[in-house]
């Protein structure tokens, strides 16, 4: 029985709470309710602050798993050093309030047990990274959470506490909205969490949560703000130029060289807009994508020339890959009139529609031709910005009935308004898979502000001077 060995180790180390805690809760899942009270008492505070965190019980059982494999190691040679590091970092577990500690997953837990492992030359090393960083070499990170429907980001606190470290002195996980089984992604997501390393390589947590937390907590500074609000919009670009690679090679049976084979003139023109840090960003995405997977490219891979270190491009991100790493997917609704654009479960936007009812056919179709001003026009029935669907005449366009956005008044195709047609035509490569169903999206509308609206360069000659377009309109 696992309390066997949670007793062994309470009864070697009486002063720790949080072992009392957990052994209460063996004794608890028992029915053993008289000893498990016995134990809650003996925990304290410990016991007040993580019954209220509502951590998830797997999390709980593999941080137990971990305290008993620890006390196993304490019966070696490295015993008093060991054990003096476990102490230290259930303290800090037990300092944290309910709300910034709700629990770790696995890799935070195989944290802590690496740092056990750690020499003492590498905690030397540690302290003086860490000394290096407070006299202002900070590293700052970002991920970001789902917070609503029960979620309260825990899985992306661990991480950022198994993710901190000598070289890592700023964690902070922003605050995604849930609706019903969706993330809502936003320019300007509220900081919840920070994880900080101090000079001292000690970790602390802080919530910025104050109904989550049930207190008044500090601002958040106005530097972390302006690091949040660019690394959001840095996940944007990346999420479209990882997209646009994909889509080139599924076309082209080739990878492209580099971001200028992607934004080529009309009809190669898989990018309709190109940022400066695209180029920067393109030999470690490129790596990625021939490697197979959304993590670091392999120290060495040949890719292509002058490659760029990853820590380069990705160093401000948790983990050091991109966060949106899912292709992008367009999803149209027919009942709620909503267009979403997607990577995996996250709407990065959620734009109103206008749809021909039964007219708009439901089905799977991709963006083919990616047309500036159709027909030569910006001011056409069809606007300033078309995507055509497959080999068909239904299309994604702008219109010059704005008032039938919302209400099935076309023949078919799907209308946006000029701001949202423009922006969807920047983010969403040419290939991008787009899905026309019924009850498939929130109601929630997910657009930014006019001043964060992604918008960089638009590529030249995307116009088609050599067709005219006869959408369903």
């Amino acid at each position: 029985m696992q309390n066997t060995h949670l007793r062994t180790y309470v009864k070697k180390h009486p002063d720790n709470k949080m072992a009392w805690y957990l052994l209460g809760k063996e004794y608890l899942n028992e029915g053993q309710e008289a000893k498990a009270n016995y134990c809650f008492q003996q925990a304290g505070e410990v016991y007040e602050a993580f019954e209220r965190s509502k951590a998830p019980a797997d999390i709980w059982v593999d941080y137990q798993n971990k305290l008993v494999e620890m006390g196993e190691q304490k019966e070696k040679k490295q015993r008093v050093r060991k054990l003096w590091l476990t102490l230290v970092m259930l303290l800090v577990l037990a300092l944290v309030p309910p709300a910034d500690a709700p629990g770790f997953s696995r890799d935070t837990a195989t944290a802590l047990t690496d740092a056990l492992a750690a020499t003492d030359d590498q905690e030397e090393q540690a302290g003086e990274a860490s000394v290096a960083d407070s006299e202002g070499n900070d590293s700052s990170v970002f991920t970001a959470g789902t917070f609503g429907g029960g979620s309260q980001g825990e899985t992306a606190l661990a991480e950022a506490w198994a993710g901190a470290g000598s070289n890592v002195q700023t964690s902070a996980v922003l605050g995604m909205q849930m609706s019903g089984q969706w993330s809502l992604w936003k320019r300007n997501m509220p900081v919840k969490y920070i994880v900080q390393t101090n000079n001292k390589g000690r970790l602390t947590a802080q919530s910025y949560d104050a109904k989550q937390c049930d207190c008044e907590p500090p601002e958040v500074s106005t530097e972390v703000k302006q690091l949040a609000a660019a690394w959001t919009a840095k996940q944007e670009v990346v999420a479209s130029l990882s997209s646009a690679i994909g889509s080139y090679r599924k076309k082209n049976g080739a990878w492209p060289k580099n971001v200028n084979q992607l934004a080529q003139p009309f009809p190669n023109n898989v990018l309709g807009e190109t940022s400066p840090g695209m180029s920067q960003m393109f030999p470690v995405l490129l790596a990625m994508h021939q490697q197979g997977k959304a993590t670091k490219p392999q120290t060495g891979t040949a890719t292509v020339d002058n490659a760029v270190d990853s820590a380069d491009v990705f160093g401000d991100t948790l983990g050091g890959v991109p966060f949106l790493k899912e292709p992008l997917e367009i999803v149209v609704d027919k009942k709620n009139h909503r267009l979403a654009l997607l990577s995996g479960d996250t709407i990065i936007r959620n734009y109103e529609v206008g749809l021909g009812g039964d007219r708009t056919p439901e089905g799977t179709f991709v963006i083919s031709d990616k047309v500036v001003n159709p027909n030569g026009r910006s001011n056409g029935e069809f606007g300033t910005r078309g995507m055509q669907l497959s080999d068909t005449n239904y299309a994604i366009h702008g219109t010059n009935e704005p008032d039938s956005i919302g209400l099935d008044e076309s023949l078919g195709c799907v209308r946006m308004n000029k701001a949202d047609v423009e922006e969807l035509f920047a983010l969403a490569p040419q290939g991008t898979p787009v899905r026309i169903g019924t009850d498939l999206l929130p109601d929630t509308v997910v657009v930014p502000e006019a001043k964060d609206r992604y918008k960089d360069t638009l590529v030249p000659k995307q116009n088609n001077p050599n067709k005219t377009y006869h959408w369903l309109n």
